[in-house]
């Protein structure tokens, strides 16, 4: 309080002199009242509140930073992306990709500009003056949005799509948004932006398997990125944005105006003017998916390899480790094993009969398959050899008119001849109708081939005489076809399967391997993975037994039928020779050179059965085997590739050569993994294969039967050829040695056979076993043939010697086996004996 004085009286008292003084009340000049209090009070609290978020979102960011991944490495970023497997031929060839992600890893050099120009543009124009996080870009896109009601733009730029990437999740949630900016930043503070744009462009997914742009230039046009035009790059650019929605094969007209968007963020960007993306976008969209080399090329080998090396290296090695497998495949012979399994099937499939149309169609069904097969085949010219599906217009007595694509040819009676109605209960083959009317009708799809064959290659076709032998079509050439317009055959998808499996038996190197008729039908591998009853093919597995325990090719053998009791399972039968033959006794080359079936079942039972199925283990065996006397007859299933093996023995005087089917591995950094190559590999470098000469120096291969055994069943195998069931190589004149085998019930035939160089199994069966394949018919009327003609196609430029090209050390040249029945009364002295023991 202050006073201030207003009188002066002289004599008053304290008090009175107080009085005289008027109160006032002086405000504090820093006390600014209730407002300004209030106001304190709220502004401490919003700081208090500011401090409190700072440090939550202090103690956010070291949460969430602490769980994000660490930033890619760019030096183990291509060892660290899954990357697909290439597979190749010996020359080669792609043979097949694996992958689960589609990948090429290119540096950011090898990106056009124009290509890096149409990603920026669209996805993140000012990718090169933000710092990861472009919240212009978000606002802008937040409008947008807004305006359209729907989602239309993203507010990611291209550094938090490659954060997005290494988070490994496109969940919508904030905390993935938050980390995702956290990690944008990193990649900013540590990488350029064209490092980070080399991320990006190898790493965004484009849809169809297609990791990266290099991928998908691939997948969509069939190019390499350096080869793209402008409107395939603006193409590509604006897949990404929405890739199952932007798909060139499925949605081409959104692809497009996709397309057309991208060039026109590229004009208002000024790296492009209007001229050029007018003229980009005239262009039509073009897609061009490669070519599928997986089922094209060599399917059954492809699929053979992936499963192998899957076993060995893993599933994810195979699929994501970017592998570089070389085979041994020679894809030119694998294409004619094919041919050949194809015609073969054929041709018993046709003997066999008619078995129906594919279809029967009628109003619009039959419209919407004529504008089908217009898209399919159109106005081309029929091309030989070739099948079309058809179908039937009008059907008369002078022939049916099948319409093809856009076209109506003539499908005559001859051409149709052989349509009897197959049967299951009767397999007599090789019937011809005497008329052909009503085996088809308007409506029916079938079928059908160009009739005429301009040219004839030399042991190329067959026809069968009365007594079933083969007789080979002569060649000829046309040079062009007749004039007028082309008549068909009719066709039809055999129901039988086949096998042609070769391999060279020095390096081991698979050369063809043909596990069925169509992989698409099928992807069972008969070549490795069905076990079939390899009937008389199997005969000279004890054959070799007994010439090594001591008998030879003039050892004498019984030829009467006789009922047999087998000592295991107590069975009686009797064996029985083609054609039921009889010839009262034979010798031990007659019997196998001819596949006599009662004097084998004889030496079946004098070598022994055990002793036999010891045999056949030493020979590399692993099936199951019965050594029952039925096993003399190949009553035991056996692996395609482990017979063929088995016969390579004889082949090289005794020792086995495992088939390889991959030459080498390398990791995708060019590292070794696995070298199976021969030192005499012709593919590989003259360093490569001096080292591979140094590595395997000293490495001798032991034999598995005595080298003299097997020298001496080669030369009875040659004169199987040469004398014996085998007349369609015979008169080929080709130095083939191998043996024919026909199962019980004609459920399987086989030659497996090998030159001087390759190993070859032909196989024909019912994979079913509901038909025979036909009751006259054997493997020298349906696989002889098929091998002959396979060799005569492939090996007929080989400098090929004679079998046995090479005898053992210590083996006489005119060595014909041992003694043993050789003598009528040595056979004697041998019965007796065996009754002796009988009765004892």
């Amino acid at each position: 309080m202050l006073w201030r004085k207003h009188g002066s009286p002289r004599d008053d008292a304290r008090q009175a002199k107080l009085a005289s003084y008027d109160r006032v009340e002086v405000s504090n000049p820093s006390d600014g009242g209730f407002w300004h209090w209030l106001f304190k009070f709220y502004a401490f609290a919003a700081c208090c509140m500011l401090g409190l978020v700072a440090l939550l979102g202090i103690g956010l960011f070291i949460t969430f930073a602490a769980k994000l991944p660490s930033l890619p490495s760019f030096q183990r970023f291509r060892l660290e992306s899954a990357e697909s497997t290439l597979v190749r031929a010996w020359d080669g060839t792609p043979l097949a990709e694996f992958a689960s992600e589609r990948r090429e890893i290119l540096p950011f050099e090898a990106f056009p500009k124009r290509l890096v120009q149409a990603f920026v543009a669209i996805e993140d124009r000012r990718f090169y003056e933000h710092g990861g996080v472009d919240f212009r870009g978000m606002l802008r896109a937040a409008f947008a949005n807004l305006r359209a009601g729907r989602v239309v733009q993203g507010g990611s730029t291209i550094t938090q799509q490659v954060a997005r990437a290494l988070l490994h999740t496109s969940e919508q949630t904030l905390q993935r948004k938050i980390r995702e900016a956290i990690l944008a930043r990193r990649l900013e503070a540590r990488y350029t932006k064209d490092q980070i744009l080399s991320l990006y462009l190898n790493q965004i997914f484009l849809g169809h398997q297609s990791y990266g742009v290099a991928a998908a230039s691939r997948r969509y046009f069939d190019k390499a990125v350096g080869d793209l035009d402008l409107a395939e790059m603006a193409t590509i650019a604006g897949i990404a944005q929405m890739p199952s929605r932007y798909s060139p094969f499925f949605e081409p007209e959104l692809t497009r105006a996709r397309r057309d968007q991208v060039l026109a963020a590229m004009v208002a960007a000024g790296v492009v003017d209007e001229a050029e993306a007018r003229a980009a976008s005239a262009k039509p969209l073009a897609p061009r998916p490669p070519a599928d080399f997986f089922r094209d090329g060599s399917p059954y080998f492809a699929e053979h390899v992936r499963r192998d090396v899957g076993k060995r290296y893993g599933e994810k090695a195979l699929w994501e480790g970017g592998l570089q497998i070389e085979t041994t495949l020679l894809p030119g012979v694998d294409r004619a094993a094919q041919e050949n399994v194809d015609f073969s099937l054929r041709k018993l499939d046709k003997r066999q009969g008619w078995r129906g149309p594919v279809a029967h169609l009628t109003g619009a069904a039959a419209d919407e398959f004529r504008r089908r097969a217009a898209q399919r085949y159109g106005a081309e010219p029929l091309a030989e050899d070739r099948l079309y599906l058809g179908l039937v217009e009008t059907a008369t007595g002078a022939g049916v008119q099948v319409r093809v694509g856009e076209k109506i040819y003539l499908l005559p009676s001859a051409g149709m001849e052989w349509a009897v109605p197959f049967s299951m209960v009767d397999s007599t083959n090789g019937r011809a109708l005497t008329s052909t009317v009503g085996v088809l009708k308007p409506g029916d799809v079938v079928w059908v081939a160009n009739a005429h064959r301009t040219r004839l290659r030399r042991y190329s076709d067959w026809s069968y005489d009365s007594a079933n032998e083969v007789q080979w079509l002569g060649a000829y050439d046309h040079h062009k076809p007749p004039p007028g317009p082309p008549q068909l055959r009719l066709e039809q998808t055999p129901r039988v399967q086949g096998v042609l499996y070769s391999y060279d038996h020095q390096s081991g190197y698979v050369v063809a391997m043909v596990g069925g008729l169509d992989f698409d039908r099928s992807e069972f591998n008969r070549a490795v993975q069905a076990c079939r009853q390899p009937g008389s093919t199997y005969k000279p597995v004890y054959y070799s037994l007994a010439l090594d325990k001591g008998y030879g090719f003039g050892s004498l053998l019984n030829d009467i039928p006789r009922a047999e009791v087998d000592p295991i399972t107590g069975e009686i039968w009797v064996p029985q020779n083609l054609n039921n033959t009889v010839e009262y006794q034979v010798n031990l080359e007659y019997a196998l050179v001819w596949s006599k079936n009662v004097p084998s079942v004889q030496l079946f039972k004098l070598v022994g059965g055990k002793e036999v199925e010891a045999w056949a283990r030493r020979l590399g065996m692993t099936t199951p085997i019965i050594p029952d006397q039925a096993l003399a007859l190949g009553a035991s299933c056996t692996r395609i590739d482990e017979l063929t093996r088995a016969f390579s023995a004889f082949a090289r005087n005794g020792s086995l050569q495992e088939p390889v089917y991959v030459r080498r591995v390398r990791d995708r950094g060019g590292n070794v993994l696995e070298d199976n190559t021969a030192a005499s590999d012709p593919m590989g470098p003259p360093d490569a294969r001096l080292d591979r000469m140094v590595a395997l120096a000293g490495k001798q291969v032991k034999p598995v039967i005595p080298p003299r055994a097997a020298w001496l069943t080669s030369q009875l195998l040659r004169r199987v050829v040469t004398k014996g069931h085998a007349p369609a190589l015979r008169n080929t004149g080709m130095l083939v040695a191998g043996k024919t085998g026909t199962s019980s019930a004609t459920m399987d035939t086989w030659f497996v056979g090998y030159t001087s160089r390759w190993m070859i199994t032909t196989w024909i069966g019912d994979d079913r076993r509901e038909r025979p394949l036909g009751y006259k018919d054997a493997a020298f009327m349906l696989t002889v043939p098929m091998a002959a003609r396979f060799l005569w196609e492939t090996t007929a430029g080989q400098p090929l010697r004679d079998i046995p090209w090479e005898r053992p050390a210590g083996v006489r040249a005119n060595d014909t086996g041992g003694n043993l029945r050789a003598t009528m009364e040595a056979v004697k002295a041998e019965d007796e004996a065996a009754a002796h023991k009988r009765k004892g």
